[in-house]
């Protein structure tokens, strides 16, 4: 079977809006544990503190573009932040497959379904790094995650049972 036009569009819009819940969670993933704030400031280059500009923040693709580093002081930037950016981008991509594979008549279900389980995904990898860098998992993301798995457990009943 064929994908149509309208498919790769869902497809490309699912990675985008993965990618860019991506480049949130390495946000959540440095300050969360370090009890810092995710809305301010705005995201910096650790080295020189300078502000990154909105055309250098764009996921997965700045950190080619800027060959992995800063644009003002030239400092290495981990090559984490866009892996963890297509991680989540494919991972949302994935998810998207129920959509595009579903009945008509079960679209509704299956986007809310996929929408929860993406995002409880994300919560799920955010706290893994978390693990990973040797620090507590805070107690907003326990909560994000607990919330988002009952969402998703709802459903998943929910389209199961249409």
């Amino acid at each position: 079977c064929l994908m149509s036009s309208l498919d790769w569009v869902l497809i490309t819009w699912f990675f985008i809006v993965g990618a860019c819940v991506g480049s949130f969670l390495n946000v959540v993933v440095y300050r969360l544990p370090r009890g810092g704030s995710l809305l301010q400031p705005a995201s910096r280059c650790p080295s020189c503190g300078q502000s990154i500009r909105p055309w250098d923040n764009i996921p997965v693709l700045s950190w080619f573009l800027l060959r992995g580093r800063c644009r003002d002081c030239g400092a290495k930037i981990s090559w984490r932040y866009p892996l963890v950016e297509a991680i989540i981008g494919f991972w949302f991509v994935g998810c998207s497959s129920l959509v595009l594979t579903t009945t008509p008549e079960l679209k509704a279900s299956a986007w809310m379904f996929s929408v929860l389980f993406a995002l409880f995904g994300a919560a799920l990898f955010s706290a893994a790094l978390i693990v990973r860098d040797g620090a507590k998992v805070p107690r907003l993301i326990n909560w994000v995650l607990l919330i988002s798995l009952v969402l998703t457990l709802f459903a998943l009943t929910n389209f199961i049972s249409s």
